[in-house]
């Protein structure tokens, strides 16, 4: 897991290119604090160095990718750069050092990832004849890419963004993993081509200025998207979206963009029973984790008590035969508090279990750190406790954990994935059917009758007009079209790709990566890594994934063997709360000052004084304004 980045001039002779790609790699360095790497190159050289003042000691000088001077200005007119900030986790020696290349030196790569069968892909291509000097994935991404061009990236079971030169071509092939869970933004126009880990990096090195247009800070405030389309939130700046391949040619200046993955649903393992199914998908998460423990550096885990966390805890447990570190935020005294759960399920694996207590004043001292840390805005106070788990990680020397994202998504997880389901017997006429599964929804849903009559009504009228009349001038909120609050499918697994590819997962895998990355600690997440999994829960009727009113009933079943009893029964969804509402109320006052500063001239002040924290959607929008204006102060500084 690492930090990269790259430019390529396309004209002029204004930037200078050392500079701008000492400053990238200086503003993610979180990312990588075990060691950095840079290339330089032209029509005639091509040079591998270190930065000034930091010189590694590398003991296989022999490589012919490691630096042997310092990068400086000097008389060449470099036309592109490469830069690396490396965590170190699977060969730990100067063999792993990037930017890598291949042995005649005519591919270099930087890469951000984990490749976890690479060990399977080393073994293919050295019967083909390729020779490896490493133990690491990154060597083997050269040599995949080098036998088999850019459909390597389909035998890739794993989570990535790199980007490859190709010297020969004269192109650059860079690729992202399937469901995104590791970041890729780039910058192109008709002075240069850069990309990067984050954006922060283009910001901080002049290549862009921290601004957004009134269409992305609309989608934010009033239709809850971010990150949604290719354009981002900071202007300028673009993204290669999870499961596609960019080519750039440096001959001609092009860019084209490629789909290499999209999730298909079949009816392929249709046939099996449920039995069947579930032993399945225990075959395939015992595998997926087993990958995810390959590591040259201890693996943790961060415990929420939940199913889904719990069942990886007791899997990592199955598979070493011994304990390991679990991290749980906690919020004592809270009626959402899964401390007592999370306790359980680490008693169960004998856990070296520590927690964090995110409070208040540790929230208003951190928030600009916060919201730096993830680049764009977020969405609520539980992006604070998951920063605050990977700190506890990073504080005990645990470089990886393994996280549950993704469960959620692929079987079943929340309770508008019932509505789906409904919705598809209702369709079906089999009204009978869905009577009976809303009836034995209680024991997930409170009032599921009642839950799901308003689900209907949200789905046909927009039921938050009023309240954003009363926050939003009518310029600014009717210059973009107002989204229905909710978009339900009759399709389970169609709800559930929704979910994966444009609304929930797609920011939480956001979160997931700016938490870990900010303490320098790599998050493991099978749900949304792994491709054999992945497939197979796209491969069956998506109405079996609740069942009896339990919702992701094949994930539980499967997980029964690991799960203590109390966790195996719980059907409540707590998801990863935090006291949001107490915290804002009591901020209030400071929150309400702070909005007025920012002058933001799309709202109605008037507004602020007279929010309703107990109403949800106002408490939404005002934590959201407050969140912006932070992003500007911090940003714009």
């Amino acid at each position: 897991m690492c930090g990269i980045g790259g430019i390529i001039i396309k004209k002029g002779k204004d930037l200078n290119i050392c500079a701008a790609i000492l400053s990238m790699a200086q503003t993610i360095s979180h990312r990588g604090p075990d060691g950095e790497g840079f290339i330089l190159a032209n029509d005639v050289s091509l040079t591998p160095f270190y930065r000034q003042g930091t010189q590694q000691v590398f003991k296989k000088k022999e490589l012919n990718f490691i630096p042997k001077a310092a990068i400086t200005e000097s008389e060449h007119n470099y036309t592109l750069a490469f830069a690396h900030r490396r965590l170190s986790i699977l060969d730990l020696s100067d063999s792993g050092h990037q930017p890598m290349c291949t042995e005649d030196k005519k591919l270099w790569i930087t890469f951000n990832g984990e490749i976890y069968n690479y060990i399977e892909l080393r073994k293919e291509l050295q019967n083909a004849g390729y020779l490896f000097i490493s133990e690491s994935d990154t060597e083997v991404i050269l040599q995949a890419y080098k036998h088999w061009g850019a459909d390597c990236v389909k035998k890739f079971n794993g989570m990535w963004a790199f980007c490859i030169y190709d010297t020969e071509k004269q192109m650059l092939f860079a690729s992202r993993d399937r469901l995104g869970v590791k970041p890729f933004y780039f910058i192109n126009n008709s002075n240069l081509f850069c990309f990067g880990s984050e954006q922060k990096a283009f910001v901080k090195s002049g290549l862009v200025k921290a601004t957004y247009t009134t269409k992305v800070v609309h989608n934010y405030l009033v239709n809850g998207l971010l990150e949604n389309e290719s354009c981002n939130f900071f202007e300028g700046i673009e993204e290669l979206f999870p499961g596609h391949n960019l080519i750039y040619s440096i001959k001609n200046g092009t860019i084209s963009i490629d789909r290499y993955y999209k999730i298909t649903i079949t009816d392929e393992n249709e046939r099996l029973s449920d039995k069947q199914l579930i032993n399945e998908i225990e075959i395939k998460l015992y595998n997926a984790v087993k990958l995810r423990l390959r590591s040259d550096v201890e693996v943790g885990a961060c415990l929420s008590g939940g199913i889904d966390s719990s069942l990886l805890t007791g899997l990592m447990h199955a598979i070493l035969k011994r304990s390991n570190y679990c991290f749980t935020s906690v919020f004592k005294n809270e009626l959402f508090n899964e401390e007592h759960f999370a306790g359980i399920a680490a008693k169960k694996v004998d856990a070296k279990h520590i927690k964090t207590e995110p409070i208040l004043m540790g929230f208003i001292n951190e928030i600009d750190s916060l919201v730096y840390s993830q680049d764009i805005p977020i969405w609520d106070t539980s992006t604070y406790a998951q920063f605050k788990v990977m700190e506890l990680s990073k504080k005990n020397k645990i470089k990886v954990v393994i996280d549950g994202q993704g469960a959620d998504e692929l079987f079943g997880g929340y309770h508008h994935h019932f509505v789906a389901k409904w919705n598809n017997l209702i369709s079906e006429g089999q009204t009978l059917l869905a009577l009976k599964d809303i009836h034995a929804s209680r024991k997930t849903i409170s009032n599921p009758y009642i839950f799901y009559a308003k689900e209907k009504i949200k789905n046909t009228l927009n039921v938050n007009t009023n309240i954003l009349k009363d926050v939003f001038k009518n310029d600014f909120l009717n210059s973009r079209p107002i989204n229905k609050s909710v978009n339900y499918k009759n399709n389970v697994n169609e709800q559930l790709i929704d979910d994966i590819e444009h609304t929930r997962l797609k920011s939480f895998l956001k979160c997931e990566d700016r938490c870990g990355m900010w303490h320098g600690v790599e998050s493991r997440t099978p749900f949304s890594e792994d491709v054999e999994l992945i497939d197979f829960m796209f491969s069956f009727n998506g109405n079996r994934k609740i069942q009896n009113g339990i919702s992701k009933y094949l994930l539980r079943e499967a997980g029964k063997s690991v799960l203590p009893k109390e966790i195996y029964n719980r059907y409540d969804k707590k998801g990863f709360e935090t006291p949001m509402k107490k915290w804002l109320t009591e901020l209030k006052p400071q929150i309400i000052s702070e909005i007025k500063a920012a002058s933001f001239d799309f709202i109605n002040t008037s507004f602020l004084e007279k929010m309703n924290t107990d109403n949800n959607l106002q408490l939404r929008i005002f934590f959201k304004l407050f969140i912006l204006s932070r992003w500007q102060k911090v940003f714009k500084a």
